[in-house]
């Protein structure tokens, strides 16, 4: 899909993004509050390194985070599924509720395991697009629990 080998590749997952939600250069561009042209300018190659409130404001019109965006990756690969707000409410429902679980039990815990806990429960909450549904709290907390205990049990089992 790339009109060049020496192009971004951020550019070519702007065009794969792109095309999945039906956005041309000045609509996206608008939606993103830049100039009319903006993207436009992007995709013909005059904007090999954007400032990193542009990717910012492509990246949430485009329902991506900026590191998919400009990514190495090459998305046509990947086939990703978009982003939508209930997995941006359930991941802030899993982060809240882990940091508070970890702080009542005392628990010290690295930013790796922290990450992969969290990693973790979403895939395990996420249900498929099509059955999409806020988890109940009761749920979330059960696995938040199960979870750290698990996580304790390992580290004193590797300390022995």
């Amino acid at each position: 899909m790339r009109k060049n080998e020496k192009e971004p590749r951020w550019i070519d997952n702007l065009r794969i993004l792109m095309k999945a939600k039906n956005f041309n250069p000045r609509s996206l561009s608008l939606k993103a509050g830049l100039g009319a042209t903006a993207v436009r300018d992007a995709l013909e190659g005059r904007t090999k390194f954007p400032r990193y409130d542009t990717v910012e404001a492509l990246a949430q019109a485009l329902k991506v985070t900026p590191a998919q965006l400009m990514g190495g990756k090459n998305l046509a690969s990947e086939s990703p599924e978009p982003l939508q707000d209930e997995d941006l409410d359930l991941l802030t429902e899993i982060i809240t509720r882990l940091k508070e679980v970890i702080e009542e039990r005392q628990e010290e815990l690295g930013a790796g395991d922290f990450a992969a806990m969290v990693t973790s429960l979403y895939r395990q909450m996420r249900p498929p697009m099509a059955l999409r549904k806020k988890p109940s709290a009761t749920k979330l907390a059960r696995r938040i629990e199960h979870l750290i205990s698990y996580e304790s049990l390992r580290r004193r089992q590797g300390n022995k």
